[in-house]
């Protein structure tokens, strides 16, 4: 966004402008600088007299050198050296190296404030900390500065239990289930966060929540089972408790929450089948159609009863011929299972009967460790039409299936039998065909399950708290919301949004963050809206780390400005406007290359969508760009310029599969437009100081006010040379690198 001078000293910028650095280090006294022993005060040139006076002690040229990598979305600020010569200061009656660390005032690790001098007027460019003191001999000291942000040297998570267990960390929003053992329900839209159980104290699980929530309702995974997108399914506790509470181990606090559930896990829930054979058509063996099936999948599809399976039969034939469905990869569930109900919704919409007898029978039977078990009362018979009607059959019932109680069965046969007995079988007339159709809308098993104690030798049950299948849970699951904005009102939703909760929350930075270019902190989140998070952490890690990895999977670059330490992101828009006009009587020494092929990335495999059970990523989405079409322009071969990346953060805007298209359309697009195809790179030394609009903003802007992520254009029209045969004509560059001295300006610009 540029720096802001003074009108003053953007007046005195011009072509033979003289510049000063000038250095304010202040010690452990400074309050306001009031009283002149509060700071030593250095300069490239000496500045006012007295007390006050700037020694121009610096002996070398010290640099500024700041720069954004847009590739991993980082931002860097070197450190300042300065090489002083050991003098006596003014203000202090000591020389300076026995005044910064052998005097009363402390001055390592407190501010150092570095200005721009130009005609007498101040511009700061540097806030950091005195981190090193080197004393080369006798008469010269080096002292280093380095930027100081809010983020440096903190972890998180903050608040432990007495085990030692990190109460976690949400953003996102989470989506319970809602089934009961009382009522059952299809579990296919749970997205949850794990929470650790971290006690079972009071006969109860306590796992540990990242806030209070009323709507935490505990979940337990259903084994290898998944819904249409790969994301396993969850049930949640016949316990419907959604409240958490701060009261724990013995004291009250809210930054520790806690929700329970009881040990015996107790769960019910209905499951259509993860895979299925179909049932499959079959001729007669006479005149007729025999048996035709319609739309199989319908029979099992998530969209219940609302669409069917059709099978039609016409023969005048004695025969029986049948649809089959298999049915397999049920959940092994490892707890008892106390109620196992296979459900089969159908209809025999038509029936006609014209020669003999025809009878329907649909025939249920489980497989166990590869053999059949059945009885008589495992099947429904019909000889007329039905209406829509459920039949299920008890899989619990050791009666009807012998020795299967509290088991899974391996698999489910499905028969739909057409037993077709004709008075006068043959003879091809139409009028003595038997018919009928039979309409499969719906299968799927309800099961209820729990951990039951084992009973001892006296008959009485063990204690659930002191069983392994109850010790060795050791996380549960809850679809409570992550955190909330501390900034703001409601969830954080956004990748953005959950970036600027972590430096509010934990880093204490409360400002309104600015924006690189003149954009404002709402114009980033317009390009960033639906870019979801979800993210979870029980485990340590540090606050830049976290920081840096959502900034990359965000596209956005995050700093602390050097000159005043304030929160800036830097993006580039679909649209940007140039704030810097170049002329090449504003430049020398300008050198132009074009970024190395071995960079770029023409392909993308991109993992993303985290599975909480073991915090794995399982969806890939492929990425290329079809628009510009870079692999075949500059002849790339199959396996080169592909990129892996796995997304722990970005739950959606993964990019478009032709990432070619709109800049901010998602991850790949972005990232596409940096490094998908070759950009020019310039180098050159800006020498004028002054004027960068060229007349085009009447707002003004400066060379000597530039900022990494500032915007420039080239004067096509006085160019001062031809960037290998073309113009620079609609071409846009971001500042990605400026090294500062007294008098002198060089940047790094990238074609955007």
């Amino acid at each position: 966004m540029a720096l802001t001078g003074s009108s003053n000293y953007k007046s005195a910028l011009g072509s033979n402008i003289q510049e000063e650095w000038i250095f304010e280090l202040r010690n452990s006294t400074y309050t306001d600088g009031s009283v002149n022993t509060q700071y030593i005060r250095l300069g490239t040139a000496e500045v006012g007299s007295g007390a006050t006076k700037y020694h121009p002690f610096i002996l070398n040229s010290p640099t500024l050198r700041e720069s954004i990598d847009l590739k991993n979305s980082t931002a860097k600020v070197g450190n300042i050296t300065i090489t002083c010569a050991n003098q006596s200061l003014s203000n202090h009656s000591a020389i300076l190296s026995a005044e910064i660390y052998g005097g009363a005032r402390g001055y390592l690790n407190r501010s150092v404030i570095v200005s721009s001098r130009v005609g007498g007027h101040t511009l700061d460019i540097f806030n950091g900390r005195l981190k090193d003191v080197k004393m080369n001999n006798a008469d010269t000291v080096t002292l280093t500065l380095a930027v100081h942000t809010p983020a440096d040297n903190i972890s998180i998570p903050e608040h432990q239990s007495k085990s030692g267990n990190f109460f976690p960390i949400f953003y996102g929003t989470g989506s319970p289930e809602t089934s009961t053992v009382s009522s059952p329900q299809f579990v296919t839209d749970a997205r949850v966060f794990p929470v650790q159980v971290d006690s079972l104290n009071n006969d109860e699980y306590n796992c540990l929540l990242h806030k209070a929530v009323s709507d935490g309702r505990l979940h337990y995974p259903v084994q290898d089972q998944y819904d249409a997108t790969n994301f396993p399914l969850f049930v949640p506790m016949d316990e419907a408790n959604n409240s958490s509470t701060t009261t724990y181990e013995g004291t009250t606090d809210s930054n520790k929450n806690i929700i329970t559930t009881d040990l015996d896990l107790e769960r019910s829930y209905k499951l259509r089948p993860q895979t299925v054979s179909n049932a499959s058509s079959s001729g007669s063996s006479g005149t007729g159609d025999g048996l035709t099936v319609l739309n199989a999948g319908n029979a099992y599809d998530s969209s219940g009863t609302s669409t069917s399976a059709t099978l039609s039969f016409s023969s005048d034939q004695t025969e029986t011929i049948s649809g089959v469905y298999f049915l397999s990869d049920f959940p092994k569930e490892n707890h008892a299972i106390s109620e196992l109900k296979f459900n089969i919704t159908h209809q025999v919409s038509t029936f006609t009967e014209q020669d003999g007898d025809l009878l329907i029978t649909i025939r249920i039977l489980p497989f166990y460790n590869g053999s059949s078990v059945g009885g008589s009362s495992s099947q429904v018979q019909y000889t007329s039409t039905q209406s829509q009607t459920t039949s299920i059959f008890d899989l619990t019932n050791n009666t009807t299936f012998p020795s299967t109680l509290g088991t899974m069965p391996d698999k489910i046969q499905v028969s739909i039998f057409f037993a077709n007995t004709p008075d006068d079988p043959g003879g091809g007339v139409s009028d003595d065909f038997n018919s009928a159709t039979v309409l499969i809308k719906d299968m799927f098993l309800e099961i209820t399950t729990k951990i039951d104690p084992p009973v001892n030798s006296d008959g009485v049950a063990e204690k659930l708290s002191k069983i392994s299948a109850v010790t060795g849970v050791k996380k549960l699951y809850t679809g409570a919301d992550g955190l909330d904005k501390s900034f703001s009102s409601g969830a954080v939703t956004s990748i953005l949004d959950m970036h600027r909760d972590l430096l509010y929350r934990f880093a204490g930075v409360t400002s309104t963050p600015v924006v690189n270019n003149n954009k404002s902190y709402s114009d980033l989140q317009t390009d960033r809206t639906n870019w979801f998070c979800k993210y979870y952490t029980n485990k340590l890690i540090t606050l830049k780390d976290l920081l840096k990895k959502t900034q990359f999977e965000g596209g956005f670059v995050h700093r602390f400005r050097p000159s005043d330490n304030a929160s800036q992101y830097i993006y580039i828009d679909d649209s940007m406007t140039s704030l810097h006009f170049i002329r090449k009587e504003d430049i020398r020494n300008m050198s132009i290359s074009i970024t190395p092929m071995e960079s770029l990335v023409t392909k993308r495999e991109i993992k993303h969508e985290v599975n909480p059970i073991n915090d794995k990523t399982f969806v890939t989405t492929t990425c290329t760009d079809t628009t510009n079409n870079p692999r075949t322009t500059y002849n790339i071969d199959t396996k080169e310029n592909i990129k892996t990346t796995e997304l722990k953060i970005l739950r959606n805007k993964i990019g478009d599969t032709n990432m070619g298209g709109t800049r901010n359309n998602g991850f790949a697009n972005y990232y596409n437009a940096i490094e998908g195809n070759p950009k020019l790179i310039l180098n050159t030394e800006i020498i004028n100081p002054g004027d960068s609009s060229e007349g085009r903003d009447t707002s003004s802007s400066y060379f000597y006010l530039m900022e990494v992520g500032d915007i420039c254009e080239i004067d096509d029209a006085h160019q001062l040379i031809a960037p290998f045969g073309q113009s620079f004509d609609q071409k846009q560059f971001i500042v990605t690198s400026i090294i500062r001295a007294a008098g002198s300006l060089k940047v790094t610009l990238r074609e955007l």
